[in-house]
């Protein structure tokens, strides 16, 4: 998540993160909370010696309606732009109206090592998210999918668009200039 992810997916390269080592601190130390929350995924590779490889992940976090993610309030520059993105896309209701829930379990970020996309370990890792979500008592999951290539997987996964704005809307009520050809941010969302 600190590696390829803040390079690669289009907020953390809008707000600049991979650019800044306290950003990155700051990234640091909310994943190590939700890792906490022991309900993220990793895909392992398992390797004839017996080792293993993490070559996907998926945090994930129950995300309570009207209720913000307890963090320590970032001070970087980059840290207060991701916060201000995020924050704005949780205003929207959609997966609560929709699924009439309270409480989802909310992706935080997902992501693969590059020499292992195209083999559909995004959509496994959607996949077994899905059963998490029943195993943690919960009924619904999703969350907002900001790539292309992870609102496909969404897809492929099952989930339902339950929201989607383009990036240049959102970026003015936000007051930031999106670095991406993604034209849409999407809100996925599934009952299992």
């Amino acid at each position: 998540m600190l590696g390829n992810y803040i390079r690669e997916d289009v907020w953390w390269i809008t707000a600049g993160t991979a650019g800044d080592p306290q950003a990155i601190e700051e990234y640091r130390v909310l994943l190590t909370s939700i890792i906490k929350l022991k309900m993220s995924l990793g895909c392992f590779l398992v390797e004839e010696s017996g080792g293993r490889v993490l070559v996907g992940m998926n945090m994930c976090m129950p995300q309570e309606k009207e209720r913000f993610v307890e963090h320590n309030p970032p001070k970087t520059k980059a840290g207060l732009l991701s916060l201000r993105m995020f924050s704005e896309a949780v205003k929207v209701p959609a997966i609560y109206d929709k699924y009439n829930v309270d409480v989802y379990l909310m992706g935080a970020g997902l992501s693969v090592t590059p020499e292992y996309r195209g083999l559909g370990l995004a959509v496994e890792l959607l996949k077994s998210r899905m059963l998490l979500t029943k195993e943690g008592g919960l009924s619904v999951t999703g969350g907002i999918f900001t790539s292309a290539p992870a609102q496909r997987s969404a897809e492929k996964a099952g989930m339902v668009c339950v929201y989607q704005i383009p990036y240049k809307q959102f970026g003015e009520q936000c007051n930031i200039d999106f670095n991406t050809t993604t034209e849409d941010l999407k809100i996925f969302a599934i009952n299992v």
